[in-house]
């Protein structure tokens, strides 16, 4: 299928906006011994959180973070190692098993702030296009045809295209798509954000801003 695709904007960010809820904070603040706090703006609370989670050592308040957003996913053992990897790499884009990464990256974020910089900082990128189908019945844009409508769009030695070839040109499905697209949404008629990790693409690996792909689907 025929697409005329144009990227409006690409931005860096090192924090996704809300990936942390009032009720999240309130319960870590409770979890890291700062006890019950309800009061204060959501801004204010998570100054006390930083606080807070400096008062553990930095792989301990990984380890207690890990297993309080992923807990039921790894066991202790898993725990302490992540917890110990964090501090010398970006898990985020070193662990092997890539549904994870978002999730890592959110983690790497908080503790990244509140202990100023003893972790890796980590970034994401977040990419925004225009797609028209030429067709009055376009396909629903998903995590897969996104990618492959950027795609060609980005530098052929980026990692995302060298890891991915079969994949974007339709050979293979993309079952991780949805992996390197963490976020997605339709902002208005035809233009959409993704927010990915700038390991798999960044603002250096779009070559053009503007072009007509074919998408095999």
């Amino acid at each position: 299928m025929n697409y005329k695709v144009k990227i409006d904007e690409v931005d860096v960010i090192d924090e996704i906006p809300n990936t942390w809820s009032r009720t999240d904070i309130i319960n870590l603040l409770e979890l890291y011994e700062m006890g019950t706090a309800e009061e204060g703006s959501t801004e204010e609370l998570r100054e006390l959180l930083y606080l807070a989670i400096t008062e553990f050592e930095p792989q301990e308040a990984a380890a207690m973070l890990l297993k309080f957003k992923l807990g039921d996913d790894f066991s202790d053992g898993q725990i302490e190692q992540i917890s110990n990897d964090m501090l010398k790499e970006n898990v985020a884009e070193h662990y092997s098993d890539i549904s994870y990464h978002s999730r890592f990256f959110d983690i790497n974020n908080l503790l990244y702030k509140a202990f100023n910089g003893k972790f890796p900082h980590a970034k994401a990128t977040v990419v925004t296009a225009t797609i028209e189908a030429a067709t009055d019945e376009p396909e629903p844009v998903d995590a897969a045809l996104f990618l492959r409508c950027i795609a060609p769009l980005i530098d052929g030695h980026a990692l995302f295209k060298r890891l991915f070839e079969n994949q974007i040109s339709g050979e293979e499905p993309f079952d991780d798509a949805s992996n390197i697209a963490w976020y997605l949404e339709e902002t208005g008629k035809n233009t959409y954000k993704m927010t990915t990790s700038d390991y798999w693409i960044a603002n250096a690996d779009f070559v053009t801003m503007e072009m007509d792909v074919v998408v095999d689907i």
